[in-house]
């Protein structure tokens, strides 16, 4: 079956179908292992859940290019997958600070948070529904809850890199944007394409809000 959307760039007979939206992946991959680095290093060393942003991001990285090598709504499903496990990574460990989950729950939250909204990416392709409205959905919920940490906990040292990642994700989802409707579309250019564009400034987004959560934060408070 094919995917639920046609992106701009023309679909080749060979063994990468569209090859800008396919090695523009590479850019999460390579933010996956600059945070693993980081994490490493001792970058957000107090915040446990951040060992899970490099090799998440890697796992987002594999599966959006497989997926657009492939051009099948089978490895579109594993595409969407990572995108959920990594807004999960994000929301599950501010629901623990927030004291929404127990820690001792925090797997279980997360695992049932990525299988549950896995499971609605069949059905609203059956339904003909846009299911990338899911990643929109989860998104906000990041940002809303940034905002009941702040108020809860108190203001972080800085929000440069949350609005560093806020920006880039806009300009990479007006880019995405661009593509598929096709206010800036050239089929033939194997190069750069809008939804080229979205990987790698949403992955460069990605790395600025793993910036933002290796601040040290307060703890929550009963």
């Amino acid at each position: 079956m094919p995917p639920n959307v046609d992106w701009c760039e023309q679909e080749l007979c060979s063994w990468i179908t569209n090859p800008a939206d396919t090695w523009s992946n590479l850019a999460y991959l390579a933010f996956g292992v600059l945070m693993i680095l980081e994490t490493r290093r001792g970058a957000g060393a107090h915040r446990g859940e951040l060992r899970l942003f490099g090799p998440v991001s890697i796992v987002v990285g594999l599966f959006s290019g497989i997926y657009h090598a492939s051009y099948t709504f089978f490895l579109q499903f594993f595409d969407f997958v990572g995108m959920f496990l990594f807004c999960f990574t994000v929301l599950t460990g501010h629901a623990v600070r927030l004291g929404w989950v127990r820690p001792e729950r925090r797997l279980t939250f997360f695992l049932g948070g990525v299988a549950f909204f896995s499971a609605l990416v069949p059905v609203m392709y059956q339904l003909a529904l846009p299911f990338q409205g899911l990643v929109f959905l989860l998104i906000l919920g990041v940002v809303s809850q940034e905002g009941w940490v702040r108020q809860r906990l108190g203001p972080a040292p800085s929000y440069r890199s949350f609005v560093l990642a806020l920006g880039l994700l806009v300009a990479a989802a007006g880019f995405s944007l661009a593509d598929v409707t096709r206010t800036w579309c050239d089929p033939t250019n194997h190069w750069l394409q809008g939804h080229a564009l979205w990987h790698v400034l949403s992955a460069a987004a990605l790395f600025a809000l793993y910036r933002h959560h290796a601040q040290p934060l307060p703890a929550a408070r009963p």
